[in-house]
């Protein structure tokens, strides 16, 4: 009695129970339960690192993107510019005002065309990396919820 006054009685409880005999069924059925955590988590924990590959392959597709779009942009600044400055050099030698007004309307004709054009190309290249960056972020979400849904 010595040695169980020295005991906590949580102790006691504890080699109470360690001495108790766990049914065969029972010990199968927990290491069951233990090993499917153990599936389960290994394979959430697969399906959030290749999430997390996804969302970074797409930040790195889209910074690709806005990159390519800012070239795109210069470009068409850079060509915008060199037609006005080309349109000013060619009003400096008009003749005529009638010259002029030609010029003019020639210049805002083609600056017109030239920007339509531009813009379709700007919503082509924004669409494609949109396109770009969202799809694989969208199959990536799609197979976790698939491998979620089945665990």
């Amino acid at each position: 009695m010595v040695a169980t006054k020295n005991k906590s009685d949580t102790e006691i409880a504890f080699e109470n129970l360690s001495k108790l005999e766990v049914p065969a069924s029972v010990r199968e059925f927990a290491e069951k339960g233990a090993a499917q955590a153990k599936d389960t988590y290994t394979k959430l924990k697969a399906a959030t690192n290749e999430a997390s590959d996804a969302f970074e392959d797409a930040y790195a597709m889209t910074t690709k993107g806005v990159s390519s779009l800012g070239l795109k942009v210069l470009a068409s600044a850079r060509a915008n510019s060199n037609a006005s400055f080309d349109h000013a050099i060619a009003l400096f030698g008009a003749k005529t005002f009638s010259d002029v007004i030609e010029l003019n309307t020639t210049f805002l004709r083609m600056q017109t065309e030239t920007a339509t054009v531009q813009a379709k190309e700007f919503g082509e290249l924004a669409q494609k990396v949109a396109n770009e960056t969202i799809a694989p972020v969208k199959a990536q979400v799609e197979k976790t919820f698939k491998i979620a849904t089945t665990v």
